[in-house]
């Protein structure tokens, strides 16, 4: 009993190898369970042929559906046809060497399911087998394509608003909750300048390193800031700040808005702004227009009207008429030089004046001048001084003559009343040079920025009268016939006003 006991434990527990070898009825059966349990594609393959041994459910649903594929060739029930399969597995099979595919496709009932798959040699019923082992990917496959379609349409989305921010017009800077700047469009950089360091700094920092006032001229402080008060909550619309920044003066309009999460809390904030510099010129100049019009020609006019008055009440006194009828031509002229002097300023400024160029001799010119503006001008003041070798300079006649009025009109009533001026003509490396000196009180180091501005009259005039455009005219003729304009100046001992033009090229 005890052998026979022995015997009949030896056949009903298989040696381990047994398993695998598959050497009697219940390790196939066991090798069939754990294929059936298994939820990856399990088939077991024999023979040069490699016919299909075992196969589970899982493969079955991956095979041809009219033939059982137990017994039969793998190449006659596998549905791809795919010509490398059959050869890869057959060098598996002789090599030894495993088999790793991470995305093979098989089509299955129209469509395609993809898998990863494992072939490896193993040993079986005393030889040797190919165990196939493949795993459904398609879900994650699936997944990992929608996933990345839509992080490339984030991504195109990110560039496409990156793009637009950019291409905005007005600075946008984005804060974090501490002030910090998160983001600049190309705008802004461009306006603030910001270095690297500057960017990352705290709110604080790089405001102390500005000055900021309010419309009335008052310094703004940081708590009064639109970013600061965004910060805090507040939505702050078209605030108007004049901005003093590394030497530079901007006029600003700045709207700022909290931005906040998903809970409401604030974490960060959105400022945009605007450059208004050139607008708030060209309302100082409109605000320059109407004073002008209301008060200096209004002068000219109010005497006018005075002296005709006053005619009336004499009109039999011959030497009373003469003198206010002078009074009246002189009031007359002043008007009409001042509607002129704002006729050339707007043709200029649309570049709506037409030069006639040609070469022209200074030398002879100039003098011809000063004749010329005898009596209009204190001509007896000005002391020309033309140097020898004088090229021509290609320049419009008319035009030089209004340059140089202009230039001595400023020289005299900037200067005491028996002061000389030097009026020079010279060759110059760029061309000819006019060079007007004069004695007189000189500009001020915070004026000279300003000479050659539209409206702008120096503080130390004897006679503040005329638009103050007489220089501004005169830079524009002079930048039209494509020379410079430039000024130096002591205060205390004059100034020296230095035109150049370019020379004509001879003609041979």
């Amino acid at each position: 009993m005890g052998t026979t006991g022995e015997n009949s434990e030896r056949r009903l527990v298989p040696a381990p190898g047994d398993v695998l070898r598959g050497t009697n009825g219940i390790s196939v059966a066991m090798l069939d369970a754990v294929f059936d349990a298994s939820p990856v594609a399990l088939v077991l393959l024999v023979g040069p042929e490699l016919v299909v041994d075992h196969v589970n459910a899982a493969c079955r649903a991956l095979t041809r559906p009219d033939v059982d594929p137990v017994g039969q060739r793998f190449a006659d029930v596998w549905p791809t046809g795919d010509p490398v399969v059959v050869p890869a597995l057959t060098n598996v099979l002789a090599t030894g060497a495993g088999l790793s595919v991470d995305d093979y496709i098989v089509p299955a009932a129209g469509r395609s399911r993809r898998f990863s798959v494992q072939v490896k040699r193993v040993p079986w019923r005393r030889g040797l087998a190919l165990l196939l082992a493949a795993w459904e990917t398609s879900d994650t496959w699936e997944a990992r394509r929608a996933a990345e379609a839509a992080a490339d349409a984030a991504l195109r989305r990110a560039a496409e608003l990156d793009a637009a921010v950019d291409a905005i017009a007005d600075g946008l800077v984005l804060y974090g909750r501490g002030g910090e700047i998160l983001r600049m469009n190309e705008t802004a950089k461009r306006m603030l300048g910001y270095a690297p360091e500057e960017a990352v700094s705290s709110l604080a920092e790089r405001f102390e390193a500005m000055r900021v006032f309010l419309p009335d001229g008052s310094l703004m402080r940081l708590e009064e800031t639109p970013i600061a008060r965004a910060l805090r909550g507040e939505t702050v619309s078209s605030a108007h700040v004049r901005v003093e920044y590394q030497g530079r003066s901007l006029w600003v309009l700045a709207s700022a808005a909290p931005v906040r999460g998903a809970d409401g809390a604030i974490v960060g904030a959105v400022l945009t702004f605007s450059d208004e510099t050139a607008l708030h010129e060209m309302e100082q100049a409109r605000d320059d227009l109407v004073r002008m019009i209301s008060h200096d020609l209004r002068t000219p006019l109010n005497a006018v009207y005075n002296q005709a008055h006053l005619l009336r009440r004499h009109p039999d006194d011959a030497a009373r008429v003469e003198a206010r009828t002078n009074v009246i031509l002189k009031s007359c002229e002043r008007m009409s030089a001042m509607i002129q002097d704002l006729v050339e300023a707007t043709l200029l400024e649309d570049r709506q004046l037409r030069l006639s160029l040609e070469p022209v001799d200074l030398g002879e010119l100039v003098p011809e001048l000063l004749e010329r503006f005898r009596g209009a001008l204190d001509t007896d003041r000005v002391k020309l001084v033309v140097h020898p070798d004088v090229p021509r300079a290609l320049a419009d006649p008319e035009r030089v003559e209004r340059i140089v009025v202009n230039l001595l009109t400023n020289a005299l009533k900037y200067s005491p009343p028996q002061g000389d001026v030097t009026l020079e003509v010279a060759a110059n490396p760029e061309g000819v040079a006019l060079v007007v000196t004069d004695r007189g009180v000189g500009i001020a180091p915070e004026d000279m920025p300003h000479v050659f501005e539209r409206f702008f009259r120096a503080r130390g005039a004897r006679q503040p009268e005329g638009l103050g455009l007489g220089l501004y005219i005169t830079r524009l003729l002079v930048q039209a016939h494509g020379g410079r304009v430039d000024v130096s100046s002591q205060l205390g001992q004059g100034s020296t006003f230095r035109v150049i033009l370019p020379a004509a090229v001879a003609l041979h």
